[in-house]
């Protein structure tokens, strides 16, 4: 008898609680969420395609390179000079995992501010790793001028 008594009791008290903390996340509350994060969002992604623009130019400029038949001693110079460069950036730029796994985790629970942060982050990273690359990117062009001559 006192099970019985113990399981209804038990019973009551869990049909008593609010079950709203159970509900799965609406539709309104999704979009909420992606207003709130949408201006940083747009932000990281212009800084991700202007990273790889970059990229792509100064690896064409490594291929022109490469492909060269007349290399100037002035060149090879600085292109050692450029792969220099990039070990000692590679070396100095900030990881971006810790600030993407957190994004991932604010976006399931839709936590936007905790979001925003983390992207925020991303892009000062991306920023950072923008001026590494124009920089290269410059001493290719010097590269390709010693190459025309």
């Amino acid at each position: 008898m006192k099970r019985i008594f113990f399981i209804f009791s038990l019973l009551l008290c869990l049909l008593s609680v609010p079950v709203t903390g159970f509900a799965a996340e609406t539709d309104e509350e999704q979009v909420k969420y992606e207003d709130a994060t949408a201006d940083n969002m747009k932000e990281m992604l212009k800084g991700s395609i202007a990273l790889d623009k970059i990229s792509a130019e100064n690896k064409e400029s490594l291929l022109n390179w490469l492909e060269a038949e007349n290399k100037p001693e002035e060149a090879k110079k600085l292109v050692d000079k450029i792969q220099k460069l990039q070990e000692d950036q590679e070396k100095d730029q900030e990881s971006m995992d810790p600030y993407t796994k957190a994004k991932k985790t604010c976006d399931k629970k839709l936590n936007a501010e905790g979001a925003n942060a983390a992207l925020e982050n991303i892009i000062r990273i991306q920023k950072d790793r923008l001026e590494d690359q124009e920089e290269v990117k410059k001493l290719w062009k010097d590269v390709e001028k010693l190459l025309k001559k």
